[in-house]
Formats: structure tokens, sequence, C-alpha cells
């Protein structure tokens, strides 16, 4: 079984964070996180400051797998972890 697992809220300094972890069978197989780009956000790159976007492909192939296996995917919201 697949577990997804979204939590999403603000950190002490009141700063939005977003976080997806993925699951096989209990144990994590993948994930990123998201914080907020305080510093140059204008110059922000994905190499630096978003190189969670490149984890992208690997999200489509599992959610294809998954698909192609009639794999059981339970998706799970966890607000305000932070």
């Amino acid at each position: 079984m697949i577990t997804i697992i979204e939590r999403h809220g603000k950190n002490s300094d009141e700063a939005a964070n977003y976080e997806i972890e993925i699951l096989l069978d209990g144990k994590r197989i993948t994930g990123f996180m998201a914080n907020p780009l305080y510093e140059c956000p204008e110059d922000a790159s994905l190499e630096r400051d978003m190189s969670f976007a490149y984890k992208a492909i690997d999200f489509f192939k599992l959610g294809y797998e998954a698909g192609l296996k009639k794999e059981v995917v339970e998706y799970k919201e966890e607000p305000e972890r932070f």
C-alpha cells in the first residue's frame, strides 16, 4: 500500500511550509519539503532553492507504476504540523 501524507502549516516565525511524504508499506520512499524564500526570492533557482521541483518526475513514475499494479493508495492530510 502506498500512503501519501501532505503536511502544511506555519512554523514559529509564521512562515508557511509544505511537505509531501510518500510511504510504501510503511517505509519512506520519497518526498519533498518547500519552505519560504526569505533571502532574494527574485533570484531563486531550481538548483539552489526549488530543487524539489525535480522530484515531480519521480512522483509521476510512482503513480503510473501504482496504477499498473492496481496498488492501494491512501491519502492523509496533516495540517499545521510545523
